[in-house]
């Protein structure tokens, strides 16, 4: 709250943009110009033209909610946040039909075995680590995967040193392990997977209902008719139900709860069916035209795809001996509660989608759902209600963009690309060139660009021009000075909104001071870690810090503002085209509607202030109920969420929270095309790339350069929030330092304490070297949050990251997989490789 780096008054850019130059100007001036360049935008360029987004320095509930509501009331381009980051688990998403899924952190007391795969819970989620070892003092085994000794791994019982990149061939390893020993358990993978559906061999397509002659006798008109009257005349959707080959009767049996089939339930066995699926074998099914063609059950390609991968042959590429791949494999099968959890820095490597689909892939084959355990990446609570303060009833929709497409596009990223990676590498792991992967990135935007691309891809705008951003770190994330000069290039204005001068602020043209997140009334629940909302509120007597005000302040001033300077446009004209911007796509009524703004905004003064927001969310939000602010201050500022938190699960009060119980118990169907866990996909372009089983492709990083540069998490900062503390700061070394083995540092003639270069063909930074036993022998580690500002010439470690756009998470439309919450792409941090000197 008072380092000095707070931002205390409203400020206005005097000299050139980054030069630090500020003239303090009142709040009326700042909002007043901030009002009128967004006013200006709608009427010149269109909704489209404005770009408002609350960055990952707010993502709670009732805070964040102000920006958000502030972007969907005026159509403002919104970036999807998980994906620019590099948080996204669209693998995950591909397998369970979501990408956010897993138990609350007492869950982990209850496992016989745990395995933290690219996670390190000690380090970065302190206030939930004590299960973990409370769980190992519980009898439970602790194993940790990560090319790097951390901090969780110095007290597990296991320490799986993969080689970074590489961990798309362990977990492929890994399922051939547990299928060639026949560790998995065909009975639950014949309910609750796609394993048993059938595939042609002519095209490595799904046998799909819309193939088939139906007057066939192979084909089981008696289960097809049964599931008819089942259906209550609701019709099927034969382009997406499956068929399997029943063991039962020897015959091409529909399979119940794909998105095509009106029943929706999982179960095989049920009054009119009883369907036993082959795993395994050749068949000849009748088509339409009369022709024939053979299938196979997917289980059948899952298992040679999987050959290819045996543990002797991909130790050469993970680092991990055979007999350490057998005894993860029976660790995993065995014991009666296993679960994987997987970090965020799987999905940051160019191939991470496919590594985290492979990973997400092993748990079903040993039928580990519920309290058996299974996979988790972070649970998020169902937790309705929320939309009466970020929504307007459907009057609006929000301009919803791909988090990694836009800052790809803004930045221009494509050259990054063509600097940093060898043509020679990127084809032998792509089996493509670079200019082949050119032309097909852009042959693919080209469809999902502006309003016209909505629903045909992943959502973009070019023509952003006006940015309102909060809290928005973007220049030290992911990418380095070109995307800088490309972005301020198209930015003809910027207004930044956070508490503290970061490196982004410098680069604003009106600086707007926010409250700190101990100065404000807000609340938090996601990520479900644990069970309860925490409340944050101002204490007592607290007194005011220059003239900060709350984000919901802020957005409300804004408001009354523009419909100040619309209504007067009107009253001198008489045009209601100065009130009524054109917006056919997102808007009911086909315009935003300017003259109703405030009463909107603030739902007819309701909703003005951050403590409004709150009371507002406890109201209306049912797992919230029955809590008031008194309540939840007498409780000592949390609330306990109730029953209807639960997502896929039961939220008992006296159980830990597991994932997908009501699927394993209730038979529910899974979020997938298929409706059940997923391990095909018969897209076009997913069997051109050999992905339509899990698999596994190389880095594409250069091979010139040795070390593989990781950014992992800081114990002493959230990202960079609080990097500038100078209490944090003195408990490490107080500049940014990278991490090296001490046996390249004595081949290098580093000490500890040298001031080194890293570079590669994009560019280079400077800094402190620790000689780090912990580090691999062909990495360099270096904590992400430190800003720019921390470095020599402001140029920090992502100088020497390119992010270039992988085509299989480009992708779109195919089954469960379009554009949204679940379905985007990752910017991929960990891409690059680099060498270091002694300056």
């Amino acid at each position: 709250m008072y380092e000095k780096d707070r931002i205390l008054y409203p400020m206005k850019r005097v000299g050139e943009r980054g030069e630090g130059k500020w003239k303090r100007i009142s709040w009326d001036e700042a909002i007043t110009e901030v009002a009128t360049r967004i006013y200006e935008t709608m009427l010149t360029v269109g909704p489209q033209g404005n770009y408002i987004h609350v960055g990952a320095g707010m993502l709670t509930e009732a805070r964040a909610a102000s920006g958000k509501r502030l972007g969907t009331l005026l159509g403002a381009v919104r970036p999807y946040i998980a994906s620019y980051v590099g948080d996204m688990f669209p693998g995950v998403s591909l397998v369970y039909g979501e990408g956010n899924i897993g138990f609350s952190y007492d869950f982990v007391y209850t496992a016989n075995v745990q395995i933290w795969w690219g996670q390190d819970p000690n380090k970065t989620r302190i206030p939930d680590a004590h299960w973990v070892w409370e769980g190992k003092y519980n009898g439970g085994k602790v194993i940790v995967i990560t090319p790097d000794y951390n901090a969780t791994a110095k007290g597990a019982d296991l320490w799986v040193p993969v080689r970074a990149g590489y961990d798309g061939f362990l977990a492929m390893s890994i399922i051939n392990e547990i299928i060639q020993q026949k560790l998995y358990k065909p009975n639950f993978i014949k309910v609750f997977t796609d394993l048993p559906f059938l595939v042609r061999l002519d095209n490595k397509k799904l046998l799909r209902l819309s193939d088939i002659d139906k007057n066939d006798p192979m084909f089981d008109k008696e289960i097809f008719h049964n599931m008819e009257e089942k259906a209550h005349g609701k019709e099927f959707e034969e382009h997406e139900v499956f068929l399997s080959y029943n063991l039962k009767n020897g015959k091409f049996t529909i399979m119940p709860g794909s998105e095509g089939n009106p029943v929706k339930t999982l179960r095989l066995k049920d009054l009119g069916w009883d369907i036993d699926p082959a795993l395994e074998g050749v068949y000849e099914v009748r088509l339409k035209d009369g022709s024939k063609v053979k299938v196979t059950p997917v289980f059948e390609l899952l298992k040679a795809e999987a050959a290819k991968f045996p543990a002797e042959k991909t130790f050469k590429l993970t680092n991990v001996h055979p007999k350490i791949v057998q005894q993860l494999a029976r660790d995993i099968a065995l014991p009666k509660v296993a679960f994987i959890s997987m970090g965020f820095t799987i999905g940051k490597y160019f191939n991470g989608m496919l590594a985290q689909r492979a990973i997400a892939s092993i748990t079903p084959l040993c039928g580990r759902l519920g309290p058996y355990g299974g996979f988790n990446t972070e649970n998020e609570w169902s937790i309705s209600g929320l939309a009466k303060i970020s929504g307007f009833a459907g009057k609006y929709k929000e301009r919803f963009a791909s988090g990694f497409v836009s800052e790809f596009v803004l930045g221009n990223m494509m050259q990054d690309f063509d600097k940093l990676y060898e043509e020679e590498t990127f084809k032998q792991v792509m089996g493509m060139s670079k200019e082949e992967y050119k032309k097909k990135v852009e042959e693919m935007l080209s469809k999902s660009e502006g309003d016209k691309g909505i629903g045909h891809g992943k959502s973009y705008w070019k023509d952003v021009q006006t940015f309102l951003l909060f809290a928005d770190a973007r220049f030290r994330r992911n990418k380095g000075s070109s995307y800088k000069k490309a972005f301020l290039e198209k930015a003809k204005f910027i207004a930044y909104v956070d508490f503290r001068m970061s490196d982004f602020a410098n680069y604003a043209d009106i600086l707007l001071p926010a409250k700190s997140h101990y100065e404000v009334w807000d609340l938090r629940t996601n990520p479900g870690y644990h069970r309860f909302a925490n409340l944050a509120h101002p204490p007592a007597n607290l007194k005011p810090v220059g003239e900060a005000k709350s984000e919901w302040e802020i957005c409300t001033m804004i408001v009354e503002k523009i419909q100040e300077i619309a209504m007067k446009k009107y009253k001198e004209t008489g045009d209601k085209k100065y009130i009524k911007i054109p917006d056919p796509q997102l808007s009911k009524t086909g315009y935003r509607d300017l003259d109703t703004l405030v009463d909107e905004y603030t739902i007819n003064g309701q909703l003005r202030t951050d403590k409004d927001a709150v009371e507002l969310a406890l109201e209306n939000t049912d797992q919230f109920k029955p809590n008031t602010i008194e309540s939840m201050f007498k409780r000592g500022g949390y609330l306990v969420l109730n029953e209807k938190a639960g997502k896929s699960s039961p939220l008992y009060p006296d159980k830990p929270y597991n994932v997908f119980e009501n699927n394993l118990f209730l038979y529910e169907r899974f979020e997938t095309l298929s409706g059940r866990i997923t391990y095909y996909v018969d897209d076009d372009l997913w069997i051109q790339e050999g992905a339509n089983v899990p698999t596994a492709k190389e880095p594409i990083r250069p091979r010139k350069f040795p070390f593989v540069l990781m950014t992992p998490h800081a114990r002493w900062s959230i990202h960079s929030t609080y990097k500038t503390s100078t209490l944090l700061l003195r408990l490490q070394r107080g500049k940014p330092y990278v991490m090296i083995n001490p046996e390249i540092a004595r081949k290098k003639g580093i000490k500890d304490g040298d001031e080194v270069r890293v570079y590669n063909t994009l560019g280079e930074f400077y800094a402190m070297a620790k000689v780090y036993p912990s580090c691999p022998k062909d990495a360099i580690l270096l904590e992400h949050g430190w800003e720019p500002f921390f470095y020599k010439g402001r140029k920090g470690h992502n100088e020497v990251v390119a992010s270039p756009l992988n085509l299989l998470e480009l992708s779109d439309g195919w089954g469960h997989l379009k554009f949204g919450g679940n379905w985007d792409g990752n910017q991929h941090a960990y891409e690059t490789s680099v060498d270091i000197e002694k300056v």
